[in-house]
């Protein structure tokens, strides 16, 4: 995971996609965050969608974002979540993933993606990838 701010300077630019993972439940987090990293990317977590709004307006550099749907601590889930970061930041891609609520007509915003869970490693790298604004990801 990176750290939000750290004070000091990288010694080289680091290429790899940055990609918020918002997921309330640690171990479905922890778990997301591994496949990802050991995919390539660069990694930033949050619990929920206001800590997940907070850290989109600190980094301006997040390339993806992978969001779970329902997490009881934000005020708002994740496919509101979704809707707001395409409408303000449409070149982040967007993957929502969520074993208990199918999104509904509508509900999905233009350009994101769905997959119910459990989803397979490499399934979620590809449609995570396939999100993504090309930048040699």
């Amino acid at each position: 995971m990176i750290p939000l701010s750290s004070g000091m300077a990288s010694p080289k630019h680091d290429s790899r996609p940055l990609i918020l993972v918002v997921e309330d439940e640690a171990l479905v987090r922890m778990t997301l965050v591994d496949v990802l990293e050991d995919a390539g990317f660069k990694v930033i977590e949050a619990v929920h969608a206001d800590e997940a709004l907070q850290v989109l307006k600190a980094v301006s550099d997040i390339q993806g974002m992978v969001t779970d749907v329902e997490m009881p601590r934000g005020s708002i889930n994740g496919f509101e979540l979704a809707r707001q970061v395409r409408a303000s930041r449409h070149e982040i891609g967007v993957l929502i993933v969520s074993g208990r609520a199918a999104p509904k007509s509508g509900e999905l915003p233009e350009g994101a993606l769905f997959i119910g869970k459990p989803v397979h490693p490499e399934t979620l790298v590809r449609l995570l990838k396939g999100t993504l604004v090309s930048k040699d990801t």
